[in-house]
């Protein structure tokens, strides 16, 4: 009588592991989408030292006396942010060869530079009669040296390059750890943002 009972327990079992095995492991897609914090990540911030220079060259003759003439100049620090605009950064899922492609876009200033107003040195000035150096002057002339930063960070290439070279690092890494923690290895090739 025993045997009855242990063949049918042995029964049992077999048919459990055989129908649990297929549930095992599926083909599970991975999760990829916390790339867009992952690109914020890679954000690169520089430090600068910047002149802002005020300048009217004097036309302005009250008597023949020049009294709109000023040049003035005062230095600062900052800081600019160069990272890659994530709405442009795309992660494929994997071919059929495990291959995913990552999309990214040329670095770019990311915001407004930032000027450390504790830096602000004094105001150096030379200026004609009657003619002061107004805080309009200053926030013009404060305007115009981030704008001129801007463009000589976006000229360098160095800087740019290596912003996103930064970006391509962490989601390469990014894509690569997830693999590893689905048991699966991936290759990653990056394409141009159009």
């Amino acid at each position: 009588m025993r045997k009855p009972w242990l063949v049918c327990f042995a029964l049992v079992a077999a048919l459990s592991l055989t129908g649990l095995s297929g549930c095992a492991k599926k083909d599970e897609e991975p999760d990829f989408s916390g790339y867009t914090k992952i690109a914020e990540l890679a954000t690169v911030e520089c430090r600068f030292h910047n002149v802002a220079e005020i300048y009217n060259d004097g036309t302005n003759m009250l008597f023949g006396i020049n009294v709109g003439y000023k040049k003035a100049w005062f230095e600062y620090d900052g800081t600019v942010q160069l990272g890659v605009d994530v709405a442009k950064v795309d992660v494929s899922k994997p071919d059929e060869n495990n291959v995913v492609t990552i999309t990214v876009p040329n670095a770019q200033v990311l915001g407004q530079p930032q000027a450390d107003e504790s830096t602000f040195s004094d105001i150096y000035s030379d200026t004609g009669l009657l003619t002061p150096i107004t805080t309009v002057d200053q926030s013009a002339a404060l305007e115009e040296a981030q704008n001129e930063m801007i463009k000589s960070v976006e000229g360098n290439s160095t800087l740019m390059n290596s912003a996103r070279e930064r970006a391509k690092t962490l989601l390469s890494q990014y894509v690569t750890g997830i693999g590893e923690r689905m048991g699966e290895k991936y290759e990653v090739q990056f394409k141009d943002a159009e």
